[in-house]
């Protein structure tokens, strides 16, 4: 009974022992599970340290863009007192002078944002963010059409369309933006406002739409375009596109600085007294101001470079309306408020995947950033915007900064997102004439073929019948630019 009992009990230890086999597979499972959550660990460490990176050299780059602005800004400002003192010259004005000033002035507007361009390439590249080709190729591709279609465009009269703001200007600024393009582009510039592509309002033109089609965002539509739901029948309910505007090119389509010359009596602009002080500032008349009356100064009728009054008026975009605004929560003081002068770049950083079967062992970081010019003027003591004095361009612009990337002007352009790119450049005309789009390839694209058929526009009405109390605008964080929604891309 005894030996009986022993086998019993040791037949029962037996089997809480585990076999050899069975343990071999319990620790490799254990392993697997240690070695992935390793991998994972050093994806998760590479992506961090990739987001540090490219919000590092974006920062980088925007900064020392708008630096290039600023003292664009400041060299054309120093050149207007220059042609001040050209006209005050004895016996009589030196016009030698004068017509090499103002046509140094209409290169600066371009010369010197497309340095900020390269600038902001080499802040990129120093920061361990690479050549991205489909940038550089979309530059390149922008290259071709300076030099085919705004060097020989001609309008219904036979004259130039795109006018050159100098002579054999659009092959000029061919040839620098292809050099910037020959080291690769890094980051690309956001807020671009390119000639060629028509820019103003239009529904097609806004990601927003594209955007509230693929998430069923039906609120977008009770809120910003009420109606279209119901009223929409097919792509030739679209109106067409905006006209692109072929009167002024006096400024850079990158980076422009919000200038133009204009012809006008400085009599009309400031008192005598004024235009000394001004001069006297500036230092750049160390033997005393000359007699402005001398060669008839005042009373000239010349070209001054003066700041474009659409492009400078007041800094809206950083003061929204609503309970909890943002980003401003205080008053912006004068020398702050004011639009023009800014930067928006956009960069995207790959980080390879060390853990298998994530679908792809590459991951992608994007970073918008943005930054802008602040100066200032002293009128009667007390700080005044770079713009206050009548609009004449004077040297004033002190420092740049960091900006909410949504207070940026045209920071809604994604002039440097390649795939809006290609839909607005060659999508959207064969769409509006005759209904096509391209297949799969383009999201946006997907987006208009989800919005055609009657069926998904009535879900969408359907919906609102019920819920349309519930479309609300919040009073702060979020909202894409409307106004009471605050900034949506913070810095």
């Amino acid at each position: 009974m005894r030996s009986r009992q022993y086998t019993l009990l040791e037949h029962i230890g037996s089997l809480r022992r585990p076999r050899s086999g069975q343990a071999v597979i319990f620790l490799l499972l254990v392993f697997t599970v240690l070695v992935f959550f390793l991998l994972f660990n050093i994806d998760l460490h590479r992506v961090i340290q990739r987001k540090t990176q490219a919000q590092n050299a974006g920062d980088a780059a925007a900064l020392a863009a708008t630096r290039w602005q600023a003292s664009t800004l400041n060299l054309v400002g120093e050149l207007n007192l220059m042609h001040v003192l050209a006209l005050a010259a004895v016996p009589e004005p030196d016009r030698a002078a004068i017509e090499a000033i103002t046509n140094m002035q209409a290169r600066l507007c371009f010369t010197g944002p497309l340095a900020g361009l390269y600038a902001s390439q080499v802040a990129a590249k120093n920061n361990h963010i690479y050549v991205d080709p489909d940038l550089t190729a979309l530059l390149r591709e922008h290259v071709n059409v300076i030099r085919t279609q705004y060097a020989h465009t001609l309008d219904e009269n036979g004259e130039t369309y795109y006018k050159e703001p100098w002579l054999g200007a659009w092959n000029e600024y061919a040839d620098m933006l292809e050099a910037i393009c020959a080291d690769g582009i890094a980051v690309g510039p956001d807020n671009a406002q390119f000639y060629s592509i028509p820019s103003g309002a239009h529904i097609l033109l806004s990601k927003d739409f594209y955007e509230a089609v693929h998430g069923l965002s039906w609120c977008w539509f009770h809120l910003h375009q009420r109606g279209l739901l119901e009223s929409y029948t097919s792509f030739h309910d679209w109106p067409p596109l905006p006209d692109i505007n072929p009167n002024t090119y006096d400024n850079c389509e990158i980076y422009g600085v919000g200038l133009h010359p204009v012809t006008a009596k400085l009599k009309h602009l400031f008192t005598q007294a004024m235009l000394e002080e001004m001069v006297t500032q500036s230092g750049l008349a160390p033997e005393g101001v000359p007699d402005l009356n001398t060669t008839n100064v005042m009373d000239s009728a010349e070209i001054w470079y003066m700041y474009k009054t659409g492009e400078w008026g007041s800094w809206d975009l950083i003061k929204p309306a609503g309970e909890f605004p943002f980003p401003a929560a205080g008053e912006v003081r004068p020398e702050y408020d004011y639009a023009g002068a800014d930067v928006v770049i956009r960069l995207s950083a790959v980080v390879d995947r060390a853990t298998p079967g994530t679908g792809t062992q590459q991951a992608k970081v994007n970073w918008t950033a943005a930054a802008k010019s602040f100066g200032y003027l002293k009128v009667d003591e007390e700080k005044g915007r770079p713009d206050s004095a009548a609009g004449f361009v004077l040297p004033a612009f002190r420092n740049t900064r960091l900006i909410p990337a949504d207070t940026a002007s045209g920071s809604q352009g994604a002039t440097s997102d390649v795939e809006w790119m290609i839909h607005v450049t060659r999508h959207l005309k064969p769409y509006l004439e005759i209904g096509k789009t391209e297949s799969g390839s383009c999201s946006y694209c997907r987006a208009l073929v989800a919005w055609e058929p009657r069926s998904f526009r009535q879900i969408g009405i359907d919906w609102l019948a019920l819920n349309s109390y519930r479309c609300k605008i919040p009073s702060g964080g979020g909202g894409g630019g409307h106004r009471g929604g605050g900034s949506r891309r913070g810095h």
